[in-house]
């Protein structure tokens, strides 16, 4: 029993680590507006930790909902909008030192992307610990193209 208990324990702690490590969006916000063919900006957070990770990658992509319910990140991605390094820091600018380390991306919307709701999707790829376990997440939120 006491074997059960210990390796509960080191369960815990391992998906602790985990969920410590993972990123998320910070910027832009559920259902913003943005016109299609235009800039905008997407933060992507990655909390502070005392286990070590390394950044392997980052891809953000937007997929059309107007006229589906969409599949979810880890099932498709659409329209690669970044494929590339994720390098989080912290900030000393007026107003975001309160931030966790993060990175700004800016993007474009296709000009011609379906107007309506759409899945802005995350893939992030990183090693975690002393251990290197490879660890992909997948997260996303809605924006509306106008």
């Amino acid at each position: 029993m006491r074997l059960f208990y210990a390796q509960y324990s080191l369960l815990a702690i391992a998906i602790t680590s985990v969920i410590a490590q993972s990123a998320n969006i910070g910027a832009p916000e559920d259902m913003s507006q943005v016109a299609a063919g235009s800039n905008f900006t997407v933060t992507i957070d990655r909390p502070d930790s005392l286990t070590g990770s390394t950044e392997v990658a980052l891809v953000i992509a937007l997929l059309s909902c107007a006229s589906n319910p969409c599949p979810g990140p880890s099932e498709e991605l659409g329209t690669v909008l970044y494929n590339g390094p994720f390098d989080p820091e912290f900030t000393t600018e007026p107003g975001t030192t309160s931030l966790p380390p993060h990175e700004n991306f800016t993007l474009t919307v296709p000009s011609a992307f379906s107007k309506g709701n759409a899945q802005l999707g995350v893939a992030h790829f990183y090693l975690l610990g002393a251990s290197v376990a490879p660890i992909l997440e997948t997260f996303n939120t809605t924006i509306v193209i106008t």
